[in-house]
């Protein structure tokens, strides 16, 4: 896994999920590339901002690997529409937000749950004035929705703010306008000049300038 990896080792990890609940695991692939990113913010006050945090195991990796972050989770915690499409799934969302608060309960303070849709939520967080230097976007998978939550965080972002866009190369949806690729790039030629692109592969990964 190279130089990012050892910033986050299997042990490390393994140590972050031990004793937690999960039903799925879409968090540990990226987390080399996440250390190798997000290695200047371990010794910071990083303010992080999570939009779609599921049973928590992405915030367990911030809070983890970022000792003295302060990480605000955005999620409706009733889950996506696919979710409800799945019969697995839907069996699954009624205990989401119940194993989201155990897996990072240890945490306390440090975690600011915000339950509602993104589309209110992020409004409330500029109207108060608030700043983050970190954001994940991993919400709704709908292209517009995640227009709409870029358009909402962007204005959040310190500068030289990292802001982590999942699932940019998402194929399980035929139509472009069901996945999250056609809005973030919408998004980004909507913010041309204002963005420096750190990493794109399954992800992409800006910081603002």
């Amino acid at each position: 896994m190279g130089q990012s990896a050892a910033l986050a080792t299997e042990t490390d990890i393994a140590g972050w999920y031990d004793g937690k609940n999960f039903s799925c695991d879409w968090t540990t692939g990226n987390i080399p590339i996440w250390a190798g990113i997000l290695a200047d913010h371990r010794n910071r006050s990083t303010r992080v901002l999570e939009i779609g945090s599921w049973e928590g195991r992405s915030a367990l990796f911030f809070l983890n690997y970022l000792p003295t972050c302060q990480l605000t989770c955005v999620d409706t915690f009733g889950g996506n529409a696919e979710h409800h499409e799945d019969e697995w799934f839907a069996k699954l969302v009624p205990g989401v937000e119940d194993r989201f608060d155990a897996n990072v309960s240890q945490f306390g303070d440090r975690v600011e749950k915000m339950k509602g849709p993104s589309g209110q939520i992020l409004p409330q967080l500029g109207i108060a004035g608030r700043r983050f230097d970190v954001a994940y976007v991993d919400g709704s998978h709908y292209a517009a929705d995640v227009f709409m939550d870029a358009a909402l965080t962007w204005p959040l972002m310190v500068q030289g703010g990292i802001v982590i866009f999942d699932d940019y190369e998402w194929q399980l949806m035929h139509n472009e306008l069901e996945r999250p690729k056609l809005g973030v790039d919408k998004f980004l030629d909507a913010i041309a000049g204002q963005y420096r692109v750190v990493h794109r592969a399954y992800q992409m990964v800006i910081a603002k300038l």
